[in-house]
């Protein structure tokens, strides 16, 4: 097993907040005192909600090599599908299935594709299950992209900002988990747009942290992740900043996805565990009681779906065409 890593250096600590949106330094603060329930990373985080842009926010804030050091475990985004176990696989197959299903709109065999943030490659490899064969994905494991190489898709290791791909143009472009993840998300949208073709599609999901589950459980819920979740994501936000990089036809919408009401179920047993970092009852960040709660919770999901109150919200946008006229 890797090691778990260490705390987020004291040089990041912000006596002073400043939003990295709008650079306001009025705040209210929204969750204290969260910790890395799941890997054990030490330190206490909050989440801070700007006054002006009401952008929320980590606290403190980790510069680049401190949040690579957040996933030098063993992290649950890195784990392959047949080492997830049999029931987490059965479930998971039924989600990519549903989810390939809604990709058919999107791509075509001649479709170019982009997944940033890409792990272990599940979305590219639900892109060639759908006969799409230029796929392309980025991450900043090395591990991860070497893996991709090996089975034919073409990776880059790195992070996205820095990613050199100059006259490239996608037909899609995924951000499935990954905007929560950055250090510049705004500017990872504006990325984003100038790599797709005039109609190309971005696709994504974030934790809703508006949430019912999130008010419920507070610093226990599963969609904080800190250090790893640098920021956090309610539907009116989204909006505005997609529409803000240039994006059109942007549709969003609330899943069904219980892995943060079971994550949470798991966060809340797990706060008196005397060792978070070596912790036996927990393994790739999942204990035992994982899966059974992702189908306890899937009545009380199906009703936070309808409600607009999910913990998980996907989104869709458009790049417009040339001749569209966009703010």
């Amino acid at each position: 097993m890797v090691q778990r890593a260490s705390a987020v250096s004291q040089a990041t600590e912000q006596t002073i907040f400043q939003c990295n949106y709008c650079h306001y330094t009025d705040y209210a603060p929204v969750i204290n005192n969260i910790r890395d329930w799941e890997y054990g990373v030490t330190g206490s985080y909050d989440y801070y909600q700007c006054s002006h842009c009401e952008g929320v926010q980590l606290n403190p804030f980790p510069n680049l090599e401190d949040l690579k050091l957040a996933y030098d475990i063993d992290y649950h985004g890195y784990a392959e599908g047949q080492k997830r176990g049999l029931l987490f696989s059965a479930l998971y197959a039924a989600k990519e299935k549903l989810f390939r299903r809604h990709m058919r709109k999107f791509v075509n065999p001649s479709s170019k594709v982009l997944d940033v943030g890409c792990g272990a490659g599940d979305f590219l490899d639900n892109m060639q299950s759908l006969g799409v064969s230029r796929l392309e994905g980025i991450d900043f494991s090395q591990e991860m992209i070497d893996k991709l190489n090996a089975r034919g898709i073409t990776g880059h290791c790195g992070t996205f900002p820095q990613f050199d791909a100059e006259f490239q143009s996608y037909d899609l472009i995924s951000m499935n988990n990954y905007l929560e993840h950055t250090l510049t998300p705004v500017q990872e949208l504006e990325k984003s747009f100038d790599l797709l073709r005039c109609g190309g599609h971005l696709v994504g999901e974030v934790p809703g942290f508006d949430s019912w589950e999130r008010r419920l459980f507070g610093r226990y819920w599963g969609g904080n992740h800190v250090p790893r979740h640098t920021y956090q994501f309610n539907t009116d936000f989204l909006y505005k900043i997609l529409q803000s990089a240039g994006y059109q036809d942007i549709q969003i919408s609330h899943q069904l996805n219980t892995g943060h009401w079971a994550l949470s179920v798991q966060n809340f047993l797990q706060r008196k565990a005397p060792d978070l970092k070596h912790n036996p009852a927990i393994s790739s960040g999942r204990s035992r009681v994982y899966v059974p709660m992702l189908l306890l919770f899937i009545p009380i999901n199906i009703f936070c779906v309808l409600m607009r109150k999910s913990g998980c919200i996907k989104f869709t946008a458009q790049k417009p065409l040339a001749n569209s006229d966009h703010d």
